[in-house]
């Protein structure tokens, strides 16, 4: 047909949709076991705004990858938002705990909080507003 896009086969899904996912899970695990210190904060809550954005990222890139090599959005317009919170909500949380067993790392149920927050605003975003479609 004209006009339409032609279909990715399962390995073309897989590098443009689910590859980039993987790495950057992969770098938020490598800089959660990095011994981070900033003598001088650029303004006050600097590390929350950053997990905020770094979680916002993430979830992006799991919406993003769920609505277009799954079924989820079959069952209504917000499961993949959905199933996203959760993994991004799971994820999250086993980071923090992660880094318990970190050096010159601890756990902070506000960094937590801000993970969360980010993921769910930019979900929230992406599906009120439809920014990622199907072709």
């Amino acid at each position: 047909m004209i006009g339409t896009l032609p279909q990715l086969s399962r390995r073309q899904q897989f590098l443009r949709y689910w590859l980039p996912v993987i790495a950057y899970g992969a770098l938020m695990l490598a800089l959660s076991t990095w011994p981070i210190r900033i003598r001088h904060a650029p303004f006050p809550y600097y590390d929350k705004v950053f997990h905020f954005f770094e979680y916002a990222v993430f979830a992006l890139l799991w919406y993003r990858a769920l609505r277009m090599t799954t079924g989820l959005s079959l069952y209504g317009r917000g499961w993949p938002g959905i199933v996203t919170f959760f993994v991004c909500f799971i994820f999250g949380a086993g980071d923090e705990l992660y880094q318990t067993f970190t050096s010159f790392r601890a756990v902070d149920i506000y960094d937590f909080a801000a993970d969360a927050a980010g993921a769910f605003a930019v979900i929230t975003v992406a599906v009120l507003k439809g920014l990622i479609t199907r072709p």
